[in-house]
């Protein structure tokens, strides 16, 4: 296919709209942005995740469905569709969990009121839905493995349903990136699998808050700082560590710990408050999260050293090093990109390296992580993507 014409994608998203314009962002938040930007594409389909439970569909209904209201050109009781620019066309929708049948022949009337249905790929960075390979006329078909859902505590109960999806998608996509090196083994069936890891919108991160949030800025320095969602994966006994062993040190987690009723680890945050100098600042929206990371003097990853953690690509360490910060972290595949990354096997030898990467920083090293990342932006990921769609279309 010709580099000059132009693309047009279905896209089968992993969260609502919704919540990305409320600051939420990840790998298909990025992406999609990203390609929207792009010269080379026309329009995008933009689906927000298809509920699988009452509870999402709920959810779904209350945060997306509802939340869709201007510029609309398609509705039904389950169905809307929303013109967000000339580029992108919104889908919120619960019609799926009534009947996979009701929501395509929605989503085929939408594709054809867009003038695209002769001619258009259909991307996906959900798994839990595969029907589209029967109910879609694509040209091609685009499979982004973020993370293994088969491993994530959230989808135990319909691990057989993901793991037969997983299968299908590797026997029918014509193209699949995976986030993490170690995902191109699950997918390896596939003679077009591509590891494309996570990268960074470098301009956002480079931009210097001129006015601090008084949440973080009142906070006293030396700040040891970790960012993204509080789960089970935090190491308890390595951040206790650094608690007990700096009491002269702050160590801020920014990040959400709980929905919008439940604590999601509610015995974690409990042990983790009994700490005076440990501060749990929940949810930081993706647009304040450069201010913040920016107050911090080192980033810590802190993960413990389990299956799904092994499929992941941590975000948070090219924002880390996009801002300049020295970075420790436990052992986990991909942190190997970066030699600036000092990875430590015990509580004990974490501490000492916050310590040494603290007494050590200095202006010419956080130039240099700087310089590191500028490989990495998503403008080149997405590059990368469409040059390998051209050439199998």
């Amino acid at each position: 296919m010709e580099n000059n014409k132009k693309i047009n994608i279905v896209m089968f998203n992993m969260s609502l709209y919704n919540d990305w314009l409320n600051g939420v962002s990840n790998r298909n938040f990025h992406i999609m942005n990203t390609l929207l930007a792009d010269e080379r594409i026309n329009k995008i389909i933009a689906i927000d995740y298809l509920p699988w439970t009452w509870k999402k569909v709920i959810k779904n209904y209350l945060f997306g469905y509802l939340r869709t209201t201007t510029n609309l050109i398609f509705q039904n009781l389950l169905t809307r569709a929303s013109q967000q620019s000339e580029k992108l066309i919104v889908v919120s929708s619960v019609a799926s969990y009534f009947g996979k049948k009701i929501f395509f022949k929605d989503l085929a009337k939408i594709i054809k009121f867009c003038q695209i249905d002769q001619d258009f790929i259909c991307w996906s960075c959900n798994p839990l839905l595969t029907d589209y390979f029967d109910e879609l006329p694509a040209k091609s078909y685009i499979f982004d493995a973020v993370d293994d859902w088969t491993l994530h505590p959230s989808y135990q109960t319909i691990k057989p349903l993901i793991e037969k999806n997983y299968q299908e998608i590797i026997n029918r996509s014509d193209l699949i990136f995976t986030v993490a090196e170690e995902l191109m083994t699950k997918f390896a069936e596939n003679a077009h699998v591509y590891w494309l890891p996570n990268a960074i919108d470098l301009n956002h991160y480079l931009q210097k808050a001129t006015l601090i949030d008084k949440e973080i800025g009142d906070i006293p320095h030396p700040i040891i700082g970790y960012i993204g969602i509080v789960l089970g994966r935090l190491d308890l006994d390595i951040i206790k560590y650094l608690a007990l062993h700096n009491p002269q040190k702050s160590i801020v987690i920014a990040g959400a710990y709980k929905g919008r009723l439940f604590y999601w680890d509610r015995k974690l945050i409990k042990e983790l408050k009994k700490y005076p100098n440990i501060y749990l600042l929940g949810y930081i929206s993706y647009q304040r999260s450069a201010m913040y990371i920016q107050q911090f003097d080192l980033g810590i990853i802190p993960h413990l050293p389990d299956s799904y953690v092994k499929a992941t690509n941590p975000m948070k360490m090219y924002e880390y090093l996009a801002c300049g910060k020295p970075i420790v972290a436990s052992p986990a595949p991909g942190l190997e990109m970066f030699s600036e990354i000092k990875i430590a096997q015990t509580p004990e030898d974490f501490n000492q390296l916050v310590i040494s990467e603290l007494a050590e920083d200095n202006e010419q090293k956080q130039h240099a992580r700087i310089e590191l990342v500028k490989e990495h932006t998503w403008q080149q990921r997405i590059k990368q993507m469409l040059d390998l769609l051209y050439e199998q279309l």
